[in-house]
């Protein structure tokens, strides 16, 4: 099985030897140690480099190509026989940048593969966490309070890190999120830390708890506002790349290209949009196009780690 986590990581397994997999992680705490310590390496050979080719380049290379074959050699420059020309050197060259115009995009486009590959495997962690949790809970997930310094989004982080269902704070962290540049020095704060917290304290400490991703809110019904079981629903968004700065737009974590979602039946897909399907569920506001507790047990609604589940608007409504 240790055999399979590389391929589990890079997402390269079949369907069936992924389930396996995950199977065998719910189970083995040994098999979840090996996993963390791969994880980190292969985070060791992500620099977070881009490269962009300057606009216009292949066009510019051209031209100074052209020109320079129109001029005459002067006399007494040229090589000998078998040699480079200068003529030679600079069509050598402008090949050289016109193939790097192609590669560097390309290299481009497979670190960014492998950054959202990278967060998908993290959200496939807090499902299993999470799952493990439910299991411990009389079928519950982290419930968000209605008030208090532990009602925020991100109080599933402390939750799962004090229950020692995950014991990595880098499994919050979205590699391509800009707390990714301080993965080093993140960490989750632990429950007592944030019920003892000073008032000017607190918002920092809840911003963190739950990293660069989005956790459910709980939902409203009969007037009562309740916390979501596990009912293994397959479009139910339990937790995603924390949601951007506009409430209904995308997250920020991979440059507005769309957001990793983790499922409640476990199973992580990529939205290039904010909806479960082109009409169904918007994943960052309720029923009533905001941020705040779900309207039936049925409308997720994932926010960021300093979301709260009630405002007053939602109040006033019910």
């Amino acid at each position: 099985m240790h055999d399979q986590l590389l391929g589990y990581l890079l997402d390269a397994l079949e369907p069936s030897e992924q389930e396996e997999v995950e199977a065998s992680l719910s189970q083995d705490a040994q098999l979840q140690e090996a996993m963390s310590r791969l994880h980190e390496k292969l985070a060791l050979l992500d620099d977070g480099t881009n490269f962009e080719p300057p606009p216009g380049l292949a066009a510019r290379t051209c031209q100074f190509v052209a020109a320079r074959q129109a001029v005459a050699p002067k006399p007494g420059c040229a090589a000998a026989a078998g040699g480079w020309r200068v003529q030679d050197m600079i069509v050598g060259g402008g090949v050289f940048l016109a193939a790097c115009m192609l590669l560097f995009p390309a290299i481009a486009h497979s670190l960014a593969s492998a950054r959202i590959s990278q967060c998908q495997n993290n959200l496939r962690m807090m499902g299993l966490a999470l799952g493990q949790y439910s299991d411990f809970h009389a079928g519950q997930f982290p419930f968000v309070p209605q008030r208090g310094p532990l009602a925020v989004a991100g109080v599933y982080g402390p939750l799962l890190m004090d229950a020692r269902l995950i014991d990595d704070p880098a499994l919050l962290v979205c590699p391509t999120s800009a707390l990714a540049e301080q993965a080093d020095e993140f960490a989750v704060p632990k429950l007592k830390r944030l019920v003892r917290a000073a008032a000017a304290d607190l918002p920092a400490l809840q911003s963190r708890a739950g990293g660069s991703y989005g956790y459910t809110l709980g939902y409203c019904e009969n007037g009562r506002y309740r916390g979501h079981r596990n009912c293994g629903r397959m479009r139910f968004a339990l937790m995603a790349d924390s949601p951007g700065e506009l409430a209904n737009g995308r997250s920020g974590n991979h440059e507005g290209t769309g957001q990793n979602v983790l499922f409640e039946d476990q199973h992580v897909a990529w939205l290039k949009h904010c909806r479960v399907s082109n009409f169904g569920d918007h994943i960052y506001v309720n029923g009533l196009g905001y941020v705040g507790a779900g309207i039936g047990r049925d409308d997720a609604v994932i926010g960021d780690s300093s979301a709260r589940p009630l405002t007053v608007r939602l109040m006033s409504a019910q």
